[in-house]
């Protein structure tokens, strides 16, 4: 039976509550100068207290360390969703031969909407620096370059069977350790597409290519088109612990 993490975090529900509504307050906001639309970054400064890191911080971007310990503390990674306003479910282990996971969520609402083809559990770490590549990183770019919001990260998935193409070892897809990005959907109603865009030599190429290059410091593994040919319409993004930036 999947467990909701509300009944994880009864202990700062009230904080979260009220915190809540400062997030919705100051998601979006209008700049009346000049007439032009700021895109207001969320204020949610109530972090939970006792949590290992705080989403909610740019400079989280940047704390290997804590970041790094989000993989070892489980309850603490949870905390640390919940107080950035991540709805998630957790979702029970999983086995598959030598595939699978013992621990994993599925997000229910970050920022944005994440879509797939079918239900995208992850570990803890991989969804809280996805969470973190969203806020601080994609956001703001699509605002940079596009000049409007994410609605929707597109996905083809995260959790499945498989090996690395032309290889014998299992993908970190086959421990709910990797995702596949394939676009983007605005709120005004553009799609960014990877395989479509990237090459682009315009603003929307300009966004893929900023957000896949700063994945780079955040997750073990970021791949896209310029790896090979099989990841000419996604970016591949895990948390397995090796490094690659390509």
């Amino acid at each position: 039976m999947k467990k909701s993490h509300s009944f994880i975090a009864l202990g700062a529900g009230v904080m979260i509550a009220l915190s809540g509504g400062v997030l919705l307050a100051n998601w979006r906001s209008a700049e009346a100068a000049a007439g032009g639309v700021h895109f207001a970054r969320p204020s949610y400064d109530a972090a939970r207290a006792g949590a290992t890191i705080d989403l909610q911080k740019y400079g989280a971007l940047g704390d290997v360390k804590r970041l790094a310990g989000l993989s070892k503390n489980l309850g603490a990674c949870h905390d640390a969703l919940a107080a950035a306003g991540v709805d998630f479910t957790i979702v029970p282990a999983e086995h598959d031969g030598a595939c699978g996971y013992d621990e994993a969520v599925v997000v229910d609402a970050s920022l944005s909407a994440w879509k797939a083809p079918d239900a995208m559990p992850m570990t803890c770490d991989l969804a809280a620096k996805m969470h973190l590549w969203e806020r601080h990183i994609v956001i703001p770019a699509a605002e940079k370059y596009l000049g409007s919001p994410v609605k929707e990260i597109k996905a083809f998935g995260s959790f499945q069977c498989r090996r690395v193409a032309g290889h014998d070892r299992l993908s970190e897809h086959a421990f709910a350790k990797a995702v596949d990005i394939a676009g983007f959907i605005l709120e005004d109603g553009r799609e960014i597409s990877v395989l479509k865009d990237f090459r682009n030599k315009g603003a929307k190429g300009d966004f893929l290519r900023e957000v896949h290059d700063r994945a780079c410091g955040l997750f073990d593994v970021t791949l896209g088109p310029d790896y090979n040919a099989d990841h000419a319409n996604h970016f591949h993004l895990d948390v397995g612990g090796q490094y690659s930036c390509r």
